[in-house]
């Protein structure tokens, strides 16, 4: 995954598990980075965009719950 794409995927997981004031601070970084992407790609739709930053989220978190513990179990 490029660094850019999950930048944006860990600032949508900051604002979605958030609250309140966190919430919005997290929101705006979000937003901020897709507003860095819609500058380099004109002609792409920020609510293409937006979905497909939820959709690849949804990956990263299934992979994040699939993996094995770090710490191994006591024999």
């Amino acid at each position: 995954m490029n660094r850019e794409l999950e930048a944006i995927i860990l600032a949508y997981e900051k604002a979605s598990a958030s609250k309140d004031k966190e919430a919005e601070h997290y929101l705006l970084a979000f937003e901020s980075l897709l507003d860095r992407v819609m500058e380099r790609q004109p002609n792409l739709s920020r609510d293409i965009l937006r979905k497909s930053v939820i959709k690849a989220h949804r990956k990263w978190a299934l992979k994040q719950d699939s993996k094995p513990p770090t710490i191994p179990p006591k024999a």
